[in-house]
């Protein structure tokens, strides 16, 4: 049971870094939203969308390994509830 149990903190571990890294795409694809709100008739329209799409991408990324983990967890806790 033990095992089960430090398995399902490291998970909740994994799921707070990932938490963590798509708040910060987030905020820096805002970012460059607003920076091209601001400024994008300076710039070369085809390369930011390049970049922004590039950004998205890393960020589903690392929704699906979100999606996995939370997956993973339940099924852990599922098995976990049938111990006690």
């Amino acid at each position: 049971m033990e095992d089960l149990n430090v398995r399902y903190n490291r998970l909740v571990e994994k799921e707070d870094q990932l938490i963590a890294e798509i708040e910060t795409i987030e905020a820096y694809l805002d970012g460059m939203l607003g920076y091209t709100h601001k400024h994008g008739d300076r710039f070369q329209m085809t390369m930011i969308e390049d970049m922004l799409n590039a950004i998205y991408a890393v960020e589903n990324d690392r929704r699906q390994h979100l999606l996995n983990i939370r997956f993973e967890k339940a099924l852990l806790s599922c098995r976990l509830q049938k111990q006690v």
